[in-house]
């Protein structure tokens, strides 16, 4: 199991610095796109430069997710 970080940024990055141990990228990056519609059913605000970046526990980024953009 590797751990994974959540990145928040809207401009400044929060970064998070506990994580949460995954045994694959993929299974990180699944939990990234539900956190992300998780933020965009609860969400008062339509933050379009809100994202989740994705980071493995080496520091690298991996994944990248807008919250309230369609995907790319």
């Amino acid at each position: 199991m590797q751990k994974f970080f959540f990145d928040m940024k809207d401009g400044v990055p929060n970064r998070d610095r506990v994580g949460i141990e995954f045994n694959t990228n993929a299974e990180a990056i699944k939990h990234c796109k539900e956190i992300a519609q998780d933020f965009r059913d609860k969400s008062l605000r339509d933050d379009q430069d809100l994202e989740i970046l994705v980071v493995n526990e080496v520091g690298r980024e991996i994944y990248r997710q807008f919250v309230h953009r369609e995907p790319e």
